[in-house]
Formats: C-alpha cells, sequence, structure tokens
C-alpha cells in the first residue's frame, strides 16, 4: 500500500456511517484499509477498496423477462 495521500475519501449520507463502515469493511481484504477521517463521518479507503464500494453500490441492470407464449 502506498501513502494515504493516494487513499480515497468516502463520505456517506446523514445516518448512513455505519452501514458504509460495514460494507467498506466487507469489501477490504484487510481491516486496515478503512480508515475513518472526519471525527468518524468520513472514511479513507484504498483505492482498490473504492473501485469495490463504487462497483457494488452502481445499480445493476434489470434482467429481461422473455414474453410469456400464448396457450392455445
Amino acid at each position: 500500500m502506498t501513502g494515504v495521500k493516494d487513499w480515497v475519501a468516502v463520505i456517506p449520507g446523514m445516518g448512513q456511517a455505519v452501514e458504509v463502515a460495514r460494507v467498506l469493511l466487507g469489501l477490504a481484504d484487510d481491516p486496515t484499509h478503512v480508515r475513518t477521517d472526519g471525527n468518524g463521518s468520513e472514511f479513507l479507503v484504498a483505492p482498490y477498496v473504492a473501485d469495490r464500494y463504487n462497483n457494488a453500490s452502481a445499480p445493476s441492470p434489470r434482467p429481461r423477462r422473455r414474453a410469456k407464449k400464448e396457450e392455445t
């Protein structure tokens, strides 16, 4: 890991800090790759954790449904 200056800030919405912390820690290979900053109101994470977080929180495309066959 490189210095903290290369890390990415993740700022959760109001009241979501605990939930975001759990998600970030779950995505990290090592818990030391997630740090708090700003009195616990924001996080500094390793770049790979930020990538995983962004990919996990991106909306997935809805699966297409096939038209039902008409029974005759």
